[in-house]
């Protein structure tokens, strides 16, 4: 043998025996058409705050609808008035139950109503307005609102599109309306500011929009992550329950058997309480818990089959008045469950068509009715091989140990196949259950009903806990967009505060507040955290309040410029992006403190208290729109985190009892395959022959290995072991590797076999080590020439 490293050879695949399965991990994404959770509370709560806001915005304009409606055809003018203002509110009214279709279907309505409105005004109306109100057009007043439906409703692009054609019209049409004497400077001056404040909103929709979709991944990836946690430690379990078993019962059996001394009748009779032990732990007696609601089992279903089948339908008509006890419960789940791994199975091997598959469930007598349905090739069920145990044990077997159950397997080549599970409760049953099931909200959540019955200590039975999920937090620009923002407030503002001709003595003072308000804006987008600071919002607020006393009072109200109260929409926008960003109850304050100076320079001008709140009324609308948005998501958020939470737990119970199912399964058939025949020997013979005897050591000997070494219990290691334990070698197989397997698995399996092979006596002792080790195994011989070897993490054999 050479003494330098070489590869070890590449093992065969293909277990010697069945192995445990793996338990599906739910799916990395939607395969339903229908929004996700957190898309969908995103959207209606936007239709929420759109509808409040149309309200007050509509009523702040009546006034001013009422003085510009069109004469010629007052009727069209009043249908228009009635569809801008009125879809958004049915849209507002609708938000909280109506389909997501329909809603968004408004919502396009309202944006082709808008629009046809302003290219209306502009093709038949576009001449200055003289009426006393205002000259601004009502309609234009209302942009926000159809730019952001139209934003909620499509595409990032599309509502950014919307958004600039509507703000380029609003700029033209009140271009083509306004009675100050630079129209042209009007229109740029109305429609930047447009567009700077609804790229505000629409900004907010779409950076939370896809907060929204990061929720859901992230959500679901969580889901995953806990229900594998849960399926491992479920896993771990029923192994060791079944290893206990197989300890306890089947191995000293067998060493009793091998070993000799023991009367061959007293050897029959603990193998005949062996194989009964066995057929026991295959339908285990279930604790008595609260039984399941129809509604709780529905879900658990449902989980189910997005874990096993994702593009499997679940229908359902059960009243949660149901009761399913626990033991039919899990039996019901491990039925359905086998029932939609063979579909799956079944079409992914030479199904080259799309399989559609139903589960539907029914009550049934006081019970409960599933059928498992697809229209995939179908099969004989008469041909299917004796040895296959899916349909025998897993599904017809397993509900008719079952009382109450039934189960029953309808297929033919070519026209899919039926699985129809069942369970009917005994009357007796029936008048326990009832009795005994109290009110659903004062009991505990099902977690005894659907997670498995062995038995386990604490640390077992508790998953690791799982990674935080993502949870929607106050909203914050990315870094560029915050700078471009920034940057278009500040030139905007610019352009109203010095494009129009006012008078030289005020022009300091003006100056004075622009750099104020400058400050705020730079204060506010300088903030590090999502959420603002107490203090940094109350320095925007000082200084939103100094930049508005600064630029108002040296002004008079004879001979107002169109924009001279530029600084009230630039504080109301500052106080929106507080508002959005977690301080809303500050951005409200701020907004009384501007009233008080609209106020105060009203009367100090010999206006009124009326003319005061009038100045800052239509920007109320605006602050309220900011504001629903953010308390609508806080609220979205907390129910959204509940949601999450109550779906990972239950996907968690869901893939316990599936892995709990399959593990058991799993291994009972490799304890049959490798004990059952002898064991039946056992328990009708009454003379044992020195080949039975020898038999029973070999059997013993590769359950041990099964138990003992995981990892290496795999062909041709296994073949390997049996044929140096009859030339008498002592073989002694370890897995210290855990769940976490080598990659180079293979190797060291190859590596151990060819050293069985070659060894004639002696003894040999292989183990997998640890993952954190500097080689993943080792292989001691002691014959001979005593040597060990070790296998490097790259596969290489070398001498130790």
């Amino acid at each position: 043998m050479s003494t330098g490293p070489r590869r070890a050879p590449t093992a065969p695949a293909g277990p010697a025996v069945p192995t445990p399965p793996t338990v599906p991990a739910p799916p990395a994404a939607p395969t339903t058409a229908t929004p996700t959770p957190a898309l969908e509370r995103h959207a209606r709560v936007l239709y929420t705050a759109m509808g409040f806001t149309a309200l007050v915005f509509g009523l702040l304009c009546l006034n001013t609808y009422l003085a510009q409606a069109w004469r010629p055809a007052p009727v069209a003018s009043l249908l228009a008035f009635l569809l801008v203002f009125g879809l958004p509110l049915l849209i507002g009214v609708l938000s909280t139950w109506a389909p997501l279709r329909l809603l968004r279907a408004l919502a396009l309505a309202e944006g082709v109503v808008f629009l046809t409105i302003l290219v209306f005004w502009l093709l038949v109306r576009a001449e200055p307005l003289t009426t006393a109100v205002s000259d601004i057009p009502w309609v234009i007043s209302f942009t926000g609102i159809p730019a952001v439906a139209v934003a909620v409703a499509t595409r990032d692009w599309i509502g950014w599109t919307y958004t600039v054609v509507v703000c380029t019209l609003s700029g033209l049409l009140r271009f083509a309306t306004t009675t100050d004497a630079h129209p042209v400077l009007v229109g740029v001056e109305d429609g930047l500011y447009s567009l700077l404040v609804i790229a505000v909103f629409v900004g907010l929709t779409t950076i939370t929009r896809r907060r929204a979709a990061q929720v859901d991944a992230t959500a679901r990836v969580v889901r995953a992550d806990q229900a594998a946690r849960a399926a491992r430690v479920a896993r771990k379990r029923v192994r060791l329950t079944i290893d206990a078993l197989v300890h306890d019962s089947v191995i000293s059996t067998l060493l009793m058997a091998g070993r000799g001394g023991i009367p061959t009748l007293t050897l029959a009779r603990h193998a005949q309480g062996t194989l009964t032990r066995l057929d026991a732990l295959r339908a285990p007696a279930i604790s008595q818990g609260f039984p399941a609601t129809g509604h709780e089992l529905v879900d658990a279903l449902e989980q189910l089959a997005a874990d096993l089948a994702p593009d499997a339908a679940v229908h359902s008509d059960l009243a949660d008045t149901l009761r399913v006890p626990a033991v039919a419960v899990t039996a019901l789940l491990g039925a359905v469950g086998e029932a939609l791994r063979n579909s799956v199975a079944a079409a992914g091997a030479g199904q080259h068509r799309r399989v559609v598959r139903t589960v539907t469930v029914r009550g049934q007598r006081g019970g409960i009715r599933v059928i498992v349905h697809d229209d995939g090739a179908g099969f004989d069920p008469a041909r299917v091989p004796g040895e296959r145990l899916g349909i025998a044990q897993s599904i017809v077997g397993r509900m008719e140990r079952l009382p109450g159950g039934a189960a029953s397997v309808r297929s033919r080549p070519g026209a899919g196949t039926d699985v129809e599970v069942s369970w009917t409760p005994e009357p007796r049953l029936a008048a326990t259950t009832a009795a005994a099931a109290p009110a659903p909200l004062s009991r505990p959540a099902p977690t005894a009903v659907l997670s498995p019955p062995e038995p386990a200590t604490p640390a077992q039975a508790a998953p690791a806990t799982p990674a935080k999920p993502l949870e929607p937090e106050p909203v914050r620009l990315a870094k560029p967009a915050n700078l471009g923002v920034l940057a278009l407030f500040v030139l905007v503002h610019a352009l109203l505060a010095f494009g129009d001709d006012e008078p030289l003595s005020g022009l300091p003072w003006e100056i004075t507040g622009f750099v104020a308000m400058a400050l705020a804006a730079l204060t506010t987008a300088r903030a590090a955290n999502s959420q603002v600071s107490r203090l940094r919002a109350a320095v925007v607020v000082a200084l939103s309040a100094v930049s508005a006393a600064l630029v108002s009072f040296p002004m008079t109200p004879a001979n107002p410029t169109p924009f001279g109260h530029w600084y009230l929409g630039a504080v109301t926008l500052l106080l929106v992006v507080l508002a959005v960003r977690g301080r809303p109850g500050t951005a409200w304050f701020g907004y009384a403190m501007m009233t008080v100076i609209a106020i105060v320079w009203s009367l100090a001008h010999g206006l009124t208290v009326v003319d005061g709140l009038l100045m800052v009324s239509r920007h109320a609308g605006t602050l309220l729109a900011g504001s629903l948005f953010a308390v609508g998501l806080a609220r979205s958020t907390r129910a959204l985190m509940v949601l999450n939470r109550d779906r990972a737990r239950h996907g968690a119970e869901a893939a316990t009892a599936v892995a709990a199912i399959e593990e058991r399964e799993a291994q009972l058939a490799r304890v049959n395959v490798l004990a059952r025949p002898t064991l039946d020997r056992l328990a009708q013979s009454t003379e044992l022959s020195p080949e039975l005897r020898e038999e029973c050591l070999l059997v013993e000997a590769t359950l041990r290995d099964a138990m003992r070494a995981r990892a290496l219990f795999v062909e041709p290691l296994v073949s390997a072991a049996r044929a140096a334990r009859l030339r008498g070698v002592e073989v002694t197989l370890l897995d210290d590797s855990g769940d976490r397997q080598p990659e180079q698995m293979a190797a060291v399996v190859a590596a151990v076999a060819d050293e069985l092979n070659v060894l004639a006596s002696g003894r040999l002792t292989a183990r997998v080590l640890p993952a954190d080790r500097p080689i993943i195994a080792s292989i001691v011989i002691d014959a001979a020439t005593p040597h060990m070897l070790v296998v490097t993490p790259e596969g290489l054999l070398k001498h130790a």
